[in-house]
């Protein structure tokens, strides 16, 4: 149960980090913009803006892709039926923490209560 406790412990820590670091992300990102070619360091920390594309592509290439996707599919169907994959499987184990009682969770660890819940 050490483990189960300790993992718990950073889990909750790590997940409110994530969620000051979004409320965060908008505010950083005006910042930054107003440095020279988008770089700045602060605390060992780099930061540098960063461009995110989208292919978008023509509706007949679409059709295409999308026609390449089922024959895809419909290869590692028959694959399967026919016994030719291999499945490996390990054990492991995901965490999480219910949206129900997520703010009350979250606000035990001090930073996230300082960052968003009011106090009075």
């Amino acid at each position: 149960m050490k483990a189960l406790k300790l993992y718990a412990k950073y889990y909750i820590k790590m997940k409110a980090m994530d969620e000051i670091l979004k409320d965060l992300h908008p505010l950083v990102l005006r910042e930054l913009k107003k440095f020279p070619e988008g770089k700045a360091d602060y605390e060992g920390v780099e930061f540098h803006l960063t461009k995110k594309t989208e292919k978008k592509y023509d509706d007949s290439i679409e059709e295409q892709l999308k026609e390449l996707r089922e024959k895809i599919n419909e290869i590692k169907l028959t694959a399967e039926e026919n016994g030719k994959v291999i499945i490996i499987e390990k054990e492991t184990f995901d965490a999480s923490i219910p949206r129900s009682s997520k703010n009350n969770i979250l606000s035990k660890v001090k930073e996230y209560k300082k960052h968003f819940v009011m106090e009075d």
